[in-house]
């Protein structure tokens, strides 16, 4: 799972990328690494949500009890 510190780390290196663009390059060239820096931050932020809902779920079924199928035949 990615911690809080990896994912602010990683929001923080495209704020910084896109801040740079702003005083480097000229009005298209910023949009579009603009619009590519937004456009991660965004993927990044759903995979984290998406691991983040991935490991609650592994976590809620590990910790329910085992139920018994009334269905399954004993051998």
């Amino acid at each position: 799972m990615i911690s809080n510190n990896k994912l602010a780390k990683a929001l923080i290196a495209y704020a910084l990328i896109a801040a740079s663009a702003y005083y480097t390059l000229d009005r298209d060239m910023r949009l579009a690494v603009w619009v590519l820096m937004g456009g991660l931050a965004l993927k990044t932020l759903v995979a984290a949500q998406q691991l983040r809902a991935q490991h609650a779920a592994q976590a809620a079924e590990s910790s329910s009890p085992n139920k018994v199928d009334p269905h399954k035949q004993n051998d």
